[in-house]
């Protein structure tokens, strides 16, 4: 018979080896993500951005315990609610989202991009399997984008758990001549999911092109924190005749279509002014075709700006213009919505299956944009009526709503 110092000692041994399951059964009954991403504000270079902030705070609201991992960056993030962390990886130098060229990609970084990325997965497979060693459970891994395909696949081939995939832009929708070598990397992400979920059915088609099977696909669309926008009103004094442009200076946000447009605009509305707020590879050439349009004048560059300043100069324009050639979604267009202001996408805009009053053009359609732009400075009724109506519809689209659908996907795998 074993004596009462060996019987402890068992039980002390069950106790470790099973830590992490009847120990913590009271934790496994909540939903508890490990969730990868690449962005979150202050570091944050678009969309992807603003959706893990929107999406990881409303979901801990609604008691989901998220840990979000993450690159350590300069500034660092904070945490919005008890029920998510945020765990810093490593450090990263590497923009992803520069719009970059692979000839540009070789002559700025070497290679050393799918360097940072390769060595950010590999580390944060280390931090959540360090998690889960100290007791972590988790029902599901949500990985965001290509830049965390190799890690959440490691994690569920290692440990046996779910995976939900959001796939928030393709390389075809980044590239002019996509990369081979990122598309590898986006198709092996689908296949690996259990489920993925995406922005518009326009991106379901696409993902569909790409190898995923119908069943898999969830389309969740994005929303806007209006309440961020209210307190902007005193910027609504509009008739200024000033049309803005808010995006990443590169060939797919449609930025050289917005100065033909300018061009034909203030010939019909001498005092209008055209706003280019952003940075990108593009911006040299854009400020020189400015010149040789001879709109110097009329057009202003803005570079970076901030989110306040995003946010006045969206309240202080007359017209937001967004004429992407490809946007899976179109963040910025519910974000014009909230600001009152008359809004013009273009139809290869995911936001427009879910918008009705604003103003679409093909994006090839400089004279249609043109004509548009003519119509909304002249006329300060139509303006006054679309923002009235915008106001009225944006406030359908909920960071809430989009937490609880994505929490169902989670529900879906997790069982």
């Amino acid at each position: 018979m074993p004596g009462a110092n060996t019987t402890l000692s068992y039980v002390n041994e069950i106790a470790r080896l099973t830590r992490g399951s009847w120990l913590n059964y009271a934790d496994r009954r909540k939903m508890r993500v490990a969730m990868l991403g690449w962005e979150f504000p202050p570091f944050a270079s678009g969309g992807l951005g603003v959706h893990c902030y929107e999406l990881t705070r409303k979901l801990a609201e609604m008691g989901v315990q998220i840990d979000f991992y993450m690159p350590r960056c300069r500034e660092r993030p904070r945490s919005l609610h008890p029920n998510l962390r945020i765990i810093e990886v490593d450090a990263t130098t590497v923009n992803p989202y520069s719009g970059a060229k692979t000839q540009q990609l070789r002559e700025t970084y070497g290679w050393s991009l799918f360097d940072a990325v390769a060595s950010y997965n590999r580390l944060a497979v280390e931090c959540v399997l360090a998690e889960i060693e100290k007791g972590a459970y988790y029902n599901v891994v949500h990985n965001h984008d290509w830049l965390t395909v190799a890690a959440a696949g490691e994690l569920k081939m290692r440990q046996g758990l779910p995976l939900v995939f959001t796939v928030h832009s393709t390389e075809y929708d980044r590239a002019s001549v996509p990369w081979d070598r990122l598309l590898s990397v986006e198709r092996q992400g689908i296949a690996q999911a259990d489920r993925v979920i995406t922005v518009s059915n326009r991106m379901r088609e696409r993902l569909m092109q790409m190898g995923a099977p119908d069943w898999k696909v969830r389309v969740i669309y994005n929303a806007v924190n209006g309440e961020l926008y209210d307190k902007y009103d005193a910027w609504r004094e509009k008739n200024r005749k000033i049309v803005l442009f808010l995006g990443r200076m590169v060939e797919q946000k449609g930025p050289m279509q917005f100065l033909y447009a300018a061009k034909k605009v203030s010939g019909r509305v001498p005092e209008a002014r055209f706003v280019m707020a952003g940075t990108g590879d593009m911006l040299p050439q854009l400020i020189s075709k400015s010149i040789e349009l001879g709109l110097q004048d009329k057009v202003i560059f803005t570079g970076y700006l901030s989110e306040d300043e995003q946010r006045k100069a969206y309240a202080g324009s007359d017209v937001y213009v967004m004429p992407s050639v490809s946007e899976p979604f179109g963040i910025t267009a519910l974000e014009a919505m909230a600001s009152g202001t008359p809004l013009i996408i273009s139809k290869s805009s995911g936001v427009g299956e879910i918008v009705k009053n604003v103003l679409q053009v093909d994006f090839w359609d400089v004279d249609e944009l043109s004509a548009k732009l003519i119509a909304l400075l002249k006329y300060p009724a139509l303006r006054r009526e679309m923002s009235k109506e915008e106001l009225k519809e944006v406030r359908k689209f909920t960071w809430s709503t989009t937490a609880a659908k994505t929490l169902e996907v989670y529900k879906e795998v997790a069982r």
